[in-house]
């Protein structure tokens, strides 16, 4: 009987680790939050009965002890100043309380162990552990793949993760997951897009790579993908890439990555041989100025001058 191997058993050890810090660190901030919170309300409670309670004395009473009142001002004033501590004290716990509960259940801080711990994609062919992707987007590249699986024979899954924790670089990820999701690899493929430095590689099988072809497979990864995602359009990036994969696969044209922009920087200032120039320009404009402005009148009175 053969035995059975568990995949990646250190980085099962080491997220389990991870995991159990997260607990150990957060568990008791949540609860320390909650403890100041309810000590918080009961405390603004018994406050406002003991206010009512002066009230209806001081309403009742008909001649005011004045002896007392400093005490009384004194007592009132250091019961707000701990209600004040303590309220304060409160909203911190429950800060932090909140912040810790967030951490351990929010998608976004999901990193490489997820995507290897997972039996398979979470939506269809998708797994968008980064996230970055949106819904709409997931559904048409679904439907993509779908029709590439079942009319051509060619399986391709999405990965997105946020940052790379045990993996040297994408590709060493998703010939990871192509490994540990694909039975018969040979058919299959994995485009693999990481958040965290834009970096993205796609993996196949021997005829999976073969049909797409290795220049058109670097120009997807880095030409689309990348580009896109270092763009600050990620969801735009994979989507235009499960385009073309699908197409080259299905025997239609690659529509070829998107158009590199090359911004052309130019002067904003003027050369020395510009600036000479416009100066002696400037001047010969400035000086015929002049001449007219004492030529005209001069003429004008010679003009006078004869009539006379």
């Amino acid at each position: 009987m053969a035995a059975v191997i568990q995949p990646y058993p250190a980085l099962r050890k080491t997220r389990n680790n991870a995991s159990l810090m997260k607990s150990l660190v957060w568990a008791p901030a949540c609860v320390l939050g909650v403890i100041f919170v309810v000590l918080v309300s009961t405390r603004q409670h018994v406050d406002s009965l003991g206010a009512g309670i002066v009230a209806r004395r001081s309403a009742c009473a008909t001649t005011p002890r004045i002896s007392s009142q400093p005490r009384m001002a004194n007592m009132r004033t250091s019961a707000r100043k701990h209600g004040r501590w303590l309220e304060n004290m409160g909203k911190g716990a429950a800060a932090l309380g909140l912040a810790g509960s967030m951490a351990l259940g929010n998608p976004s801080l999901a990193t490489e162990f997820d995507v290897l711990d997972a039996a398979g994609p979470t939506n269809g062919y998708i797994m968008d552990d980064a996230p970055v992707l949106q819904k709409g987007s997931e559904k048409k590249m679904n439907e993509e793949l779908s029709y590439l699986d079942v009319g051509k024979g060619f399986k391709l899954n999405v990965v997105t993760v946020r940052k790379l924790e045990e993996s040297s670089d994408a590709e060493s990820l998703g010939e990871k997951m192509l490994e540990k999701w694909n039975k018969d690899k040979s058919n299959s493929g994995v485009l693999v897009l990481v958040a965290k430095g834009y970096e993205a590689a796609l993996v196949g099988g021997d005829k999976f790579m073969a049909a797409v072809g290795d220049d058109a497979a670097g120009s997807i990864s880095q030409d689309t993908v990348s580009y896109f995602a270092s763009q600050g359009r990620p969801n735009q990036g994979v989507s235009e890439g499960v385009k073309r994969i699908t197409a080259i696969l299905n025997g239609e044209a690659d529509p070829g990555p998107p158009e590199l922009k090359e911004f052309k920087r130019e002067r904003t200032y003027k050369t020395k041989e510009e600036v000479d120039a416009s100066k002696g320009a400037s001047i010969q404009v400035v000086g015929a100025l002049l001449l007219i402005a004492f030529v005209v009148p001069m003429l004008q009175y010679a003009g006078y001058v004869q009539r006379d």
